[in-house]
């Protein structure tokens, strides 16, 4: 019994006079990958983007609830319009980055005089989902994406992803800030 708290002791003495560096689960993490990064949905550059949202039988109106709050969460301004008057008072009001509209209605809003006054971007959003147990609803969606992605250098898939919303408008600002670059340029 002497001899196991003779050296109990000897081993606490020798461990207390030279300690050794014992790491916690985090400090492991800190050493590894000097920290971990979370992904922020936070935009480089706001946007201001206008909403259409029209009640129509040509098209769905864009209902996906995360749509609005994603572009919200990441920095976006976002304001929602529902009627024909409300948008053309949106756009002759106020100055649009982006315009998001249903894909039905993205070709009027392009040739519209305030949105190419203003250089906005018409970001047209794709309906991927159709109701269940119809499959030509499902190939007029299929035939929208083609023809969107075919007109369009940008569309957004609804519903998708928060992020997915986000990286859009950020496309869009991007293709924006490249025409107003190759339009001064031209300028004299």
């Amino acid at each position: 019994m002497r001899h196991v708290l003779a050296s109990v002791a000897i081993v606490s003495a020798s461990l207390i006079q030279n300690p050794a560096p014992v790491h916690a689960c985090g400090d492991k993490l800190l050493l590894l990958g000097r920290g971990i990064r979370f992904q922020s949905r936070h935009t480089p550059r706001a946007a201001s983007v206008l909403l259409y949202l029209p009640a129509s039988a040509s098209g769905r109106p864009l209902t996906d609830p995360n749509l609005e709050s994603a572009l919200r969460e990441a920095g976006h301004a976002v304001r929602a319009v529902t009627t024909n008057a409300d948008l053309e008072s949106a756009l002759r009001s106020g100055t649009y980055d982006v315009v998001l509209a249903n894909v039905t209605d993205a070709p009027d809003l392009e040739r519209a005089q305030a949105v190419i006054e203003r250089n906005a971007i018409v970001l047209p959003a794709v309906y991927l989902v159709a109701p269940a147990g119809q499959q030509q609803a499902k190939e007029q969606a299929k035939a929208d994406r083609a023809k969107a992605t075919k007109d369009f250098s940008l569309t957004v898939e609804v519903p998708g992803r928060p992020g997915h919303y986000c990286a859009a408008v950020d496309k869009a600002m991007e293709l924006k800030l490249k025409r107003e670059q190759s339009a001064s340029s031209r300028r004299p």
